[in-house]
């Protein structure tokens, strides 16, 4: 049987406007296995982090359930959710305003520790063994041990970045929720920060969501995909299935974006028409129908289901096969 550390069913999130509802998570469903990588893609405004949050209980969910290793922690008291905090972490995307500049590099990695009272003992010998443990973890990421007392502002976004990391890494989580980790970085440095990312996962058996917008990073990266458009997730595969066969008109769509590095090479394009409707109120048919080439008006008589067309492959379309 398969090891499921992650189950999400009908996961809701809608924010409240004077103009009406904002379903910005819209009935999320998935399992994410132990030490596997789920990516998350779309375009911006999807939803994408607001889901991650949401499993985190960040920002508390509407309705739905969100079950971490068999325990549905949905609706568990606070205090509960703070010890359950230390097997479930964030790596946020922008690694500079998710950082107290105030805070030494060292500060910033003990800070969990002493929040969460991971280690043991008074005065000298504490203040010793979080030393060790900090150092430990500025070279488990790459942080040099010189840096132990430089501020945020003094570092580049790669090693900001990883302080981030090391902030996660301090709990030993179980899981790790990567918001955008590389998407404010540099080409070169992105390509650090997810071979840490990945070499952390074989060392320490880590489980990741990966949400991005970038296709390319989670082809290298994920060994599932979930493709959400306006809340909902309309496609969901195995990476190389989905990139091998992709079935939804938006899939189809993000993939036939992606830049080839070859100029002379020939590929069709299916350019996405229309404009995006909005959150608020939306209406009870397919949410991409108004941008859709295929869209009927079978389309318009209800929001389809996730439906299995082949073993892992999951896809929202009445007209996909």
């Amino acid at each position: 049987m398969s090891d499921v550390i992650l189950e999400v069913k009908n996961l809701k999130k809608y924010f409240h406007t004077k103009k009406g509802n904002v379903h910005a998570v819209d009935n999320v469903s998935f399992s994410l296995e132990r030490g596997k990588t789920l990516g998350i893609v779309g375009e911006s405004g999807c939803g994408k982090s607001t889901t991650g949050r949401t499993i985190l209980r960040l920002i508390e969910p509407t309705s739905g359930e969100i079950h971490f290793e068999g325990k549905d922690i949905t609706r568990i008291p606070a205090k509960e959710m703070t010890r359950l905090r230390k097997d479930m972490q964030i790596i946020f995307q922008d690694p500079f305003s998710s950082l107290d500049p105030r805070m030494t590099v060292s500060q910033l990695i003990a800070e969990p520790l002493s929040y969460h009272k991971v280690l043991t003992g008074s005065g000298r010998e504490l203040a010793q063994k979080t030393e060790e443990l900090v150092l430990e973890l500025m070279g488990t990421v790459g942080l040099a041990e010189r840096l132990y007392n430089a501020y945020p502002h003094e570092l580049d976004g790669g090693r900001r970045q990883r302080i981030g990391i090391a902030r996660a890494l301090s709990l030993s989580p179980k899981l790790i929720v990567c918001d955008e980790p590389v998407s404010a970085l540099d080409v070169s440095i992105q390509a650090q920060i997810l071979n840490l990312l990945q070499d952390l996962q074989k060392e320490r058996g880590l489980t990741y969501i990966f949400i991005t917008h970038n296709l390319s990073v989670v082809n290298h990266f994920a060994d599932e995909i979930a493709v959400m458009y306006l809340g909902s997730i309309v496609e969901k595969a195995p990476v190389r299935e989905l990139f091998d066969n992709p079935l939804h008109p938006y899939t189809k769509a993000l993939l036939s974006a992606i830049p080839v590095p070859e100029i002379h090479e020939a590929r069709g394009e299916a350019l996405i028409q229309g404009e995006v409707v909005s959150p608020i109120n939306l209406p009870d048919e397919c949410r991409f129908c108004k941008r859709c080439p295929v869209c009927s008006e079978e389309c318009r008589q209800g929001v389809p289901a996730l439906r299995e067309v082949a073993p892992g492959h999951f896809v929202a379309c009445g007209k996909c096969s």
